[in-house]
């Protein structure tokens, strides 16, 4: 067997995950054989029935239920720990393939190439100038997105790369760096191709807006993912790990001082945040001093450039500067 295609499943009801279900069923020149479908239901009472998976009758479908609820990264890695084919690809229940030749493109490029990590092109469903749009996100650009991305089973064992259990949110970020940190950039494939729809569900946790947005409201594993991430690409001697470690800071340092924590009864929530910073910096000072000026001016802007367009950032009131005075020049 060659594929595993895993699908976490929480609140999504049948009516939802039809259409992943449709689109996968449905692909062109495809030997089903090679491909294995496991849904994780994480502990959530909508429970798919059997009578409505037995429709897809070309499907082998495994449904396995988790007696707690984990989120959906560790979701993803029991899907991982019951399933043995040579390459995984993660889809969200709530979204599809882009088009029914998805699959039969995605299993030649693999059987020519064996890459350990594949990656190609996202469309992304979004509002724009309060009109439906299709943004098309190319796959040097997709990055932490777990979409669209095949990875081979061995070299995700052979690195120890798993989900980890500390980070219920940005789950994606987190492993996306590992992969990323654990393989040579030249080694990373990339197929120019639109394999996935990621699809505007207001209903969805990470797509649903409220006073505060969704970055504030899972802060904490914001500010500890890249924590464990760091401590990950220590472990394996990444070269990655020192500048990750620095655009990690300066975003955590970024959204604080943003429009995003701009409210009052956040004040001692970024007051307590701010502290945690600096005395979690105190260890890695000597990281930052080793770096020019000018080189963490330019990571800094990048920074506060993803954090605008990933996160809505629209204005801050620190700079560079007033990072480098309050946390590297610790006494």
């Amino acid at each position: 067997m060659l594929l595993d295609l895993i699908i976490p499943q929480y609140n999504e009801d049948e009516a939802q995950i039809k259409y992943l279900l449709d689109s996968i069923n449905n692909q062109k020149n495809v030997d089903f054989n090679l491909i294995d479908v496991t849904i994780v239901n994480d502990c959530s009472n909508v429970i798919l029935s059997d009578k409505f998976l037995s429709k897809y009758k070309k499907l082998k479908i495994t449904y396995v239920r988790n007696d707690k609820n984990t989120g959906p990264g560790l979701a993803r890695q029991k899907g991982v720990d019951v399933t043995d084919n040579k390459y995984i690809m993660f889809l969200d229940a709530d979204d599809e393939l882009y088009d029914d030749n998805v699959l039969s493109k995605i299993i030649d490029f693999i059987k020519k190439f064996q890459p350990n990590y594949l990656v190609t092109n996202i469309a992304v469903e979004a509002i724009v100038n309060n009109q439906k749009a299709l943004i098309i996100k190319k796959n040097r650009d997709t990055f932490p997105w777990m979409h669209g991305k095949v990875y081979k089973r061995f070299f995700l064992e052979d690195k120890k790369i798993r989900f980890c259990e500390h980070i219920r949110h940005v789950e994606d970020t987190y492993y996306t760096t590992c992969v990323i940190g654990s393989i040579n950039p030249n080694e990373i494939h990339y197929l120019d191709l639109i394999t996935y729809r990621w699809k505007n569900n207001l209903s969805s946790l990470t797509r649903n807006k409220n006073k505060y947005s969704y970055t504030v409201s899972i802060f904490e594993d914001f500010f500890n993912a890249p924590i464990y991430t760091y401590e990950f690409l220590c472990k394996i001697k990444s070269y990655y790990r020192y500048s990750f470690l620095i655009n990690s800071m300066f975003g955590i340092y970024i959204i604080l001082n943003s429009n995003l924590f701009d409210y009052e009864e956040l004040k001692k929530e970024k007051e307590d945040y701010t502290n945690k910073l600096m005395e979690y910096l105190k260890t890695k000072r000597n990281i930052f001093v080793l770096v020019k000026k000018e080189e963490l001016e330019k990571m800094f802007n990048e920074e506060l450039k993803q954090l605008k367009i990933r996160n809505g950032v629209e204005t801050i009131s620190k700079s560079l500067d007033d990072f480098i005075e309050e946390f590297i020049k610790l006494k």
